[in-house]
């Protein structure tokens, strides 16, 4: 409960440092937020990109009636693919630009949100991490409950089979004395 209560506690911090500011320095900072954002997930304009490229390809190379058809369509979905690649570092590029300006503008906020940020995903992991392995010890827990309830079937079997199918063996062994000499195997 340790890491909820710190999470819940840093996210409390940010909301009031967010609060705390500037209506016009809380825009910017919105700004930058939205623009780590973009800049962090621009690879999804790239796979995009391939996946219509791919579909323009193969609409048009069904629609198109000419010989060379694939050839002339392979080369429009590449270089939809590379228009598409070209926009995704555009936008990074811009991205990187504007959080700069943000930067620039208000950088003790920045510094402060970032340390927040980073604090509250590093709890974030941190929790992750700790239910993975509370989830871990539950199953390795379960297994080790089901080998033992295993082993104990097996050695009721056992003890049945031992029983229904042997004579019953003297309690004591014959003790070794003289008169009667240890078996030689």
């Amino acid at each position: 409960m340790e890491l909820k209560d710190q999470i819940l506690q840093t996210k409390e911090r940010k909301k009031g440092f967010l609060n705390a500011m500037p209506e016009d320095t809380r825009k910017q900072i919105g700004i930058y937020t939205k623009l780590d954002k973009v800049a962090k997930r621009f690879w999804i304009i790239i796979v995009a990109s391939l996946i219509i490229s791919g579909a323009v390809y193969l609409v048009s190379c069904f629609v198109a009636t000419q010989e060379n058809r694939f050839v002339v369509h392979a080369i429009l979905a590449g270089l939809w693919v590379v228009a598409g690649i070209v926009l995704a570092f555009r936008i990074r590029a811009l991205a990187a630009q504007g959080k700069k300006a943000v930067d620039l503008g208000a950088p003790d906020y920045v510094e402060e949100l970032n340390a927040i940020n980073s604090k509250l995903a590093g709890l974030e992991k941190a929790e992750k991490q700790r239910l993975i392995a509370e989830k871990e010890e539950a199953k390795a827990k379960a297994r080790a409950e089901a080998a033992q309830r295993k082993a104990d079937e097996a050695q009721q079997r056992q003890q049945a089979v031992v029983q229904g199918t042997t004579p019953q063996q003297p309690v004591n062994p014959p003790l070794n004395t003289p008169d009667n000499p240890p078996e030689r195997q």
